[in-house]
């Protein structure tokens, strides 16, 4: 890549792939049951290290269930850490603001944490992937320098991301994966190019 990647052009691409609406259509039942899911986040996650290592946006196909569970628990573990418990903590806040009358002050006190748990997430799983290290997930102050390299291009994607989760709740399990695939397809991206460009400062 010869410049910064941009968020649209990347977009684009990924929803003119083909068998991208199978993808979202197998990724999103998997993801509404519980331990099924784990296949559909190890998708995400061997998805992403392919972009992250050859910077093609090129889905896989469903053939490795196994190695996709597998992976799929190294996934949850950045999920739960760096997206779950975030908004679930937020949540929290949300509910006792709003009983003291706050409601607004917490509504966007939780979108905000919503439209930045995807960036934050985002850049735990590049630390994972790049060393393969589950302890790695421990360096906090590490993994929001990275988050912070490219937050504010990243707050597009997020965005995308929150649109989905708002317009569509009945159907959680499509959002969550296809907000998934542009968030981390964009991040992805955006990690190969600086890799390559300066690799140094990761």
């Amino acid at each position: 890549m010869k410049k910064t990647p941009i968020f649209e052009e990347v977009f684009l691409n990924l929803f003119k792939q083909r068998g991208i609406g199978m993808t979202i259509l197998i990724g999103g039942l998997l993801s509404f049951i519980p331990i099924l899911n784990f296949f559909a986040f190890g998708y995400l996650y061997r998805w992403s290290n392919q972009i992250r290592r050859q910077g093609r946006l090129e889905l896989l196909d469903w053939n490795d269930f196994g190695g996709y569970f597998v992976d799929g628990i190294r996934f949850a573990i950045v999920w739960i850490l760096y997206w779950l418990i975030p908004v679930i903590g937020a949540w929290g806040l949300y509910r006792l603001f709003a009983e003291l009358g706050l409601s607004r002050i917490a509504f966007l006190l939780f979108s905000v944490v919503l439209l930045l748990a995807p960036i934050l997430m985002s850049a735990a799983l590049y630390r994972l992937q790049h060393r393969n290290e589950i302890r790695d997930l421990l360096k906090v102050g590490e993994i929001i320098r990275i988050a912070g390299v490219y937050e504010l291009r990243m707050l597009i994607p997020a965005l995308v991301a929150f649109a989905f989760l708002r317009l569509c709740p009945p159907f959680y399990g499509f959002a969550l994966f296809a907000g998934f695939l542009v968030v981390l397809g964009y991040s992805s991206v955006c990690f190969h190019f600086l890799e390559r460009s300066r690799p140094a400062n990761l």
